[in-house]
């Protein structure tokens, strides 16, 4: 059985894979102008004491660990202990191919289980195209992987290296934000929603049509409301097959169809840049007809704006022309998330009408849909006479009283089942994701109780299969708990798993219930993704434990196990 971790305070640490794929960050002058030096940032960071405490390191044995630091307590008492996986070569971000894409895809697929978050230091010139990229590479992601650089070297006096890897450090350590995302000049944004806009500032990107998932000022705020929730959870994996014939064609005034028409020739999907809210010329039919004939021809070609902000709208007649050529609107999306996308939807079918249904739907919260008129809790009726009788009245009290409000709520309404009344708190404008006074979410209180079709319902939702409480424990590790087979093999399903702490446990826990005979025990721990061959305190397996005993049926039960566990692919 798991057993909490004794004390009050929060899990003292949390785990980040740093991914070091280069970039002006840790570049160094040379007579050929700045260039990634090999090693030099991991030494440059164990010596500041911003970023590494070697007291805590020694203390700890952290110091054995290759690449490995630890950031200073922060202020919720947690430690962030990071390791720093760099490429060889380093790479500046001009560079940067779908190549490589699929490499840091498959490096947070591999480490996935054994960190809390990730963070990819990266050139800026192609950043907003490789978080678009991963956005929709990574399926299912339950955890944080946050981009960001710098545009001058952390190395230099004067520079925003350091600011912006501790805000992405701290975030991504502290907070369970399910998205790729991109954090720069104190700002979180969505990964699939920046853009480049200036080459000198510090305040170098911008989310044209989406607020920043995260501030970071002297506190970090989460703006809950935007973070985007998976509709169809399930286990995280990374799809590295991409389709690079794609393009990119910008409009301008005097453009011939004869040029249009042969570069839609070598295309299979193409981003085409329009005029305002998604106009073109309609008064050149060749030109349109070269568009007809590409749609028709299989061509993807997405309408995207030239304008940093808007959207694309067929309240033009030009608009509306580039429809009836089969060019998709596509909303408000970047270029680069329309380019990525494309990558992405070409490569995962070869389907006509599936990859045009793809590229309207809303994958990872890169387009904005028109919202039904919800009724907001701080707009109720209720919540008014609250803040009326505390005498008060701005909309940021009124706010703090849905957040304190809404976690002991839901909880209360997920411990009795009761899915009828987390609808109505969802209905208010409720975020069912928060935690209450202990970190504990709904969908924690649900796995404790075996209620299935509440944790189904949270889950469908945007619930986080990663959030812990303050005692380290996730919603998994609560279901092992208890006993609750249902509701492992759902949560395993969606990409639930034991946190480190509790594998580093399971041996023993194996071994104990294989030597008391408790197969239910032991079957639930292996669902949960426990492995028999762990070895307990004493260094034996809980195979070698019944062998010893002279426990034939155990053995054998064991064996059927890690026979299943096998065939399952983990």
């Amino acid at each position: 059985m798991i057993s909490s971790k004794s004390g009050v305070d929060a899990p003292t640490e949390s785990k980040v894979l740093v991914i070091y794929t280069g970039g002006t960050i840790g570049m160094v002058p040379t007579p050929d102008g700045l260039k990634p030096k090999p090693g030099a940032l991991v030494e440059y960071l164990r010596k500041q004491p911003m970023f590494h405490d070697e007291d805590y390191a020694k203390e700890h044995h952290l110091d054995d660990l290759k690449n490995t630091l630890v950031l200073p307590e922060t202020k919720s008492k947690k430690r962030i202990i990071y390791t720093i996986l760099e490429y060889d070569p380093l790479l500046d971000s001009s560079n940067m191919i779908p190549d490589n894409w699929v490499k840091m895809g498959k490096d947070i697929e591999d480490n996935y289980l054994d960190y809390d978050g990730f963070v990819i230091l990266h050139g800026t010139d192609t950043m907003a195209y490789t978080s678009s990229a991963l956005s929709f590479m990574c399926e299912h992601l339950g955890k944080p992987v946050i981009l960001t650089g710098s545009q001058v070297p952390i190395y230099q006096l004067r520079n925003d290296g350091r600011e912006n890897l501790l805000g992405a450090l701290i975030i991504s350590g502290e907070f369970v934000i399910p998205e790729v995302c991109l954090y720069f000049n104190n700002k979180l944004y969505r990964g699939n929603r920046v853009t480049k806009v200036d080459s000198e500032s510090f305040d170098g990107f911008s989310s044209p049509n989406l607020d920043p998932l995260a501030t970071a000022e002297a506190e970090i705020k989460i703006n809950c409301d935007i973070i985007w929730k998976d509709p169809n959870p399930g286990k995280f994996q990374v799809s590295t097959k991409l389709n690079s014939d794609v393009g990119v064609l910008r409009l301008f005034p005097g453009i011939t169809a004869d040029s249009v028409e042969a570069f839609l020739k070598t295309m299979k999907g193409v981003v085409l840049e329009t005029y305002g809210s998604g106009n073109a010329p309609n008064d050149q039919p060749k030109l349109l007809t070269a568009l007809k004939n590409a749609t028709d021809s299989g061509t993807i070609i997405i309408n995207c704006t030239q304008c940093l902000r808007g959207t694309v709208s067929a309240s033009y007649a030009t608009g509306q022309d580039l429809m009836k050529a089969g060019v998709i609107p596509g909303g408000d999306m970047t270029p680069e998330a329309s380019l990525t996308k494309l990558c992405y939807v070409l490569a995962k079918t070869e389907d006509s009408s599936e990859r045009k249904k793809m590229m309207k739907d809303n994958l990872r919260g890169e387009i904005t849909l028109l919202k039904r008129n919800e009724l907001c809790l701080t707009n109720s009726h209720f919540i008014q006479i609250i803040g009326k009788s505390l005498s008060i009245s701005c909309k940021e009290d009124l706010e703090a009283i849905s957040n304190a409000l809404t976690p002991p709520l839901a909880c209360s309404a997920a411990k009795i089942g009761d899915i009828g009344a987390l609808e109505t708190l969802k209905d208010m404008g409720s975020n069912l994701c928060l935690g209450d006074y202990d970190g504990r979410t709904p969908l924690h209180v649900a796995a404790c109780e075996g209620h299935l079709e509440v944790v189904q319902y949270l889950l469908s939702h945007g619930a986080s299969v990663h959030a812990k409480d303050r005692y380290g424990d996730n919603p998994l590790s609560n279901a092992v708990r208890f006993r609750r087979k249902e509701v492992v093999k759902l949560l395993r399903k969606t990409g639930a798993h034991l946190s480190g702490d509790h594998h580093e446990e399971a041996g023993t826990e194996l071994c104990s219930l294989a030597a008391s005979g408790d197969l239910d025990g032991l079957e639930i721990w292996v669902l949960a993704g426990a492995d028999p061959n762990t070895p307990g305190y004493d260094g034996r397996t809980a195979i070698q434990v019944v062998e010893a005993i002279g426990k034939t049926d155990m053995v054998k039960f064991l064996a059927q196990l890690m026979s299943k566990k096998s065939g399952t692919g983990e």
